[in-house]
């Protein structure tokens, strides 16, 4: 049964490497398209993680109001203002936290890995 656990926690290891790794090239292709557009256009304009959506081809339903509607007097924090908040983030900022959660997992599971083998050695 062990042995089945270590194996699993070793697959699942390698795959969150392997999401870390693609995470952090999305990241660094990410700043350079943010770095050349603010080279052409001398100013920054952050990409929102919406705009990465909309170039894969991934529809996501937003909320839009009127102009004579205040969107900020809504009914407070539901799941459709969590996620239009979401989607008007920088996708940089997505994506460095998301290399950073991938990274604290990645972190954990060796933890978790090194305890298997000292419980299988019998430390």
């Amino acid at each position: 049964m062990i042995l089945l656990i270590r194996r699993f926690v070793t697959f699942t290891k390698m795959l969150v490497a392997a999401a870390g790794a693609f995470a952090a090239l999305c990241t660094g292709a990410i700043a350079c398209l943010q770095f050349g557009f603010w080279l052409i256009a001398r100013r920054w304009s952050p990409v929102p993680v919406s705009r990465i959506l909309e170039l894969a081809q991934i529809e996501v339903q937003r909320r839009y109001f009127p102009a004579s509607v205040d969107a900020s007097q809504s009914n407070g924090l539901d799941a459709q203002a969590l996620i239009e908040w979401v989607l008007d983030l920088p996708a940089i900022l997505a994506l460095f936290v998301s290399v950073a959660l991938l990274g604290l997992v990645y972190l954990l599971l060796i933890s978790v890995e090194k305890r298997l083998r000292g419980s299988a050695t019998g430390y």
